[in-house]
């Protein structure tokens, strides 16, 4: 992990790089050109926290706090970063994403976790890490002010799927190895660039991730972990999800828009609240670039969907 400057207090894929569907945003005129690249957004500067907090012995195993100016309980934004579940990339570039909640009065929650390349990580270890960091906020919550009855989750790519699955777990029966008898309850999740649908993803075959949708289930294609998938797989755990918003940009090759669509009328067949916006000429990083054009954009979607569903 990269140093952190200005922190308050600390607690004891090759290839990720860079026609819409669905309801459109308004966005302002995107020049022609390239989008931004990973590499770009993996340098994006480390800003400062107010806590980093373990929740396990593992050194990716932390969340690092950030607390609104306000005083009193605030809502918490688990911040879940992207990757292909894979170290090439760390809680780092969200950042900036958690700040942008932070500044609106939000308590964010950026969660660091073990990846699949990682002692640990993997199946069922990724996901397990993934659900104690967000579990263990009744712990944080009696130290620092947060309001857990207000609680969604945010996650961009890979990290949108951790988000997705996070907010939906509580559906996972006991004896599932990823079931936790009181997971922490959420109002919302929110999806930016995010794989929903393992199975339709792998299908998908994007170079970009390769056979990490296979490594998430231990080394199985979906149609040999029908049980692993039904407990991994937003799109098979939807009838347990709180309401959702997905935002994907139209020229994203990484996570194309149609994927985000085909989870959508998926969901919405079922009668359950899920919206897949689409933002004209971003790209796959452009959703979570707060300097960038397009982050206007992106943050209304968002302000609007915690206006409705955790109320600001």
């Amino acid at each position: 992990m990269k140093p952190r400057p200005g922190v308050r207090a600390t607690v004891a894929l090759v290839g990720w790089v860079g026609v819409a569907c669905g309801p459109q945003a308004t966005a302002p005129p995107t020049p022609p050109g390239r989008t931004i690249t990973a590499a770009e957004a993996l340098a994006w500067p480390a800003r400062p926290y107010d806590a980093r907090i373990p929740y396990g012995p593992a050194p990716q195993q932390f969340g690092e706090l950030r607390l609104p100016a306000a005083d009193g309980p605030a809502p918490v934004a688990v911040v879940i970063h992207g990757g292909c579940w894979l170290s090439i990339a760390d809680n780092d570039y969200m950042d900036g994403v958690a700040e942008a909640f932070t500044a609106a009065g939000w308590a964010t929650w950026n969660l660091e976790f073990r990846t699949l390349d990682q002692p640990g990580g993997g199946w069922p270890g990724t996901l397990l890490d993934v659900g104690a960091g967000i579990d263990v906020l009744r712990d944080v919550a009696d130290e620092h002010p947060l309001d857990l009855d207000r609680v969604i989750a945010v996650g961009h790519s890979s990290g949108g799927h951790l988000a997705l699955w996070a907010a939906a777990r509580s559906g996972i029966p006991p004896g599932g190895e990823l079931h936790a008898p009181d997971p922490l309850p959420f109002r919302g999740a929110i999806g930016l660039s995010a794989i929903a649908d393992i199975e339709a993803y792998r299908a998908m075959d994007v170079p970009a991730c390769g056979d990490t949708p296979v490594r998430l289930l231990g080394g199985l294609e979906p149609a040999e972990a029908r049980h692993r998938l039904a407990q991994v797989s937003p799109a098979l755990l939807r009838a347990s999800a709180p309401p959702q918003i997905l935002v994907t940009g139209s020229g994203d090759g990484i996570v194309p828009p149609r994927h985000g669509d085909e989870y959508e009328r998926l969901l919405q067949a079922d009668g359950l609240d899920v919206v897949h916006h689409v933002i004209p000429g971003a790209g796959h990083f452009e959703v979570v670039d707060i300097d960038g054009a397009t982050w206007g954009v992106t943050w209304q979607l968002m302000r609007d969907f915690l206006e409705r569903v955790a109320g600001g």
